[in-house]
């Protein structure tokens, strides 16, 4: 059962490749294309002293850092940021257990993610460090009725995430942009599956993203997954990738999901009242992340570095409390 995967949706690219299809973005400043030279977000970390690399690699092993000094401010930031962000929209913020049981978890993941992603505790029943707040927040109504008026529901999920990344060896080895631990927060909505009701709450997070990133000056594309890149549970997957002016390029911030009636159907949350001619119907899931920190700084550093510092995007000064972190340690590439 968990080898079939969701229905793709019609608007989907029907192909096994990895090419993608630019839906939309936020064009990239005239500043960050003229400069011959950019600090990548590793070196800009340790300019502003953010992170201590070498003690947390000897105290977890690969891919362990500290945040320090300024990388904790700008993590606690984000986060009260991305939180109080959802709450104008009406989002409720859930912060979910760290570890799931692996029978709820199989109804909302992939059986690959068990040996790639998913870290085991492996204690009596087995149990597992959750990946993404999705996943306990997918369980949270499991084996339950919704009533159709109290729809949709929306939910802002903070946590921290543990991932294996045993797919991805070799990928972003430098800095805290693709780690094991990280804080994120996620969006997820759960949805009346009726007259496409939540084809308009999937716009609604894709929406909520955009504005997220254009709040905080981030040069940004949206890109349509084509159906042979998207996982089981999605019927369709958009996801934002963020400007890095040192690499050129542009990287993956965001991943936003509609997976309608696949993941409710395993957890049995059901819609009530029950429609005509039918004896159960499922809600609808939806989730996107908003932010998910570690990624979001590095991108931040990266497009708001000067000659003597770093600038704060001005949404977040008040929750940063300063407007500039200088840099307080020469990189081998930077001339003094």
């Amino acid at each position: 059962k968990n080898l079939i995967g969701n229905l793709i949706h019609n608007s989907c690219l029907l192909k096994d490749t990895e090419t993608k299809t630019r839906v939309e973005g936020k064009e990239i400043p005239s500043n960050l294309k003229k400069s011959s030279f950019f600090f990548n977000h590793s070196n800009l970390l340790q300019m502003i002293k953010a992170v201590d690399y070498k003690r947390g690699s000897s105290i977890s092993g690969h891919r362990g850092y500290f945040l320090k000094g300024p990388g904790v401010i700008l993590n606690v930031s984000l986060i009260r940021y991305g939180l109080d962000f959802l709450s104008k929209k009406r989002f409720i913020s859930l912060q979910p257990p760290f570890f799931m049981d692996s029978d709820l978890l199989k109804n909302c993941s992939q059986l690959e993610d068990f040996k790639e992603q998913l870290y085991s505790l492996g204690e009596g029943k087995e149990k597992y460090m959750i990946a993404t707040s999705e996943q306990p927040i997918s369980a949270f109504h499991s084996n339950e009725k919704l009533t159709k008026k109290n729809l949709p529901l929306r939910y802002s999920g903070f946590s921290t995430c543990f991932r294996k990344e045993g797919g991805n060896l070799g990928k972003d080895l430098a800095g805290i942009f693709r780690v094991h631990q990280f804080e994120k927060i996620e969006q997820f909505i759960l949805s009346d599956p009726e007259k496409m009701k939540s084809w308009n709450l999937f716009e609604e997070l894709l929406k909520n993203t955009q504005e997220f990133y254009s709040s905080l000056n981030i040069p940004y594309i949206c890109i349509d997954i084509p159906s042979g890149s998207i996982n089981n549970s999605p019927s369709r997957k958009v996801d934002l990738l963020g400007w890095f002016p040192s690499t050129n390029s542009y990287k993956e911030l965001v991943s936003c999901s509609n997976c309608t009636d696949f993941q409710s159907e395993k957890m049995d949350t059901r819609l009530f009242p029950i429609p005509k001619n039918q004896d159960r119907k499922f809600v609808h899931m939806l989730n996107s992340t908003l932010c998910a920190t570690t990624r979001v700084i590095c991108c931040i550093l990266e497009n708001n570095q000067t000659p003597l510092g770093i600038k704060i995007p001005e949404i977040i000064r008040s929750y940063v409390g300063v407007s500039f972190f200088p840099f307080l340690k020469t990189s081998k590439h930077q001339s003094v």
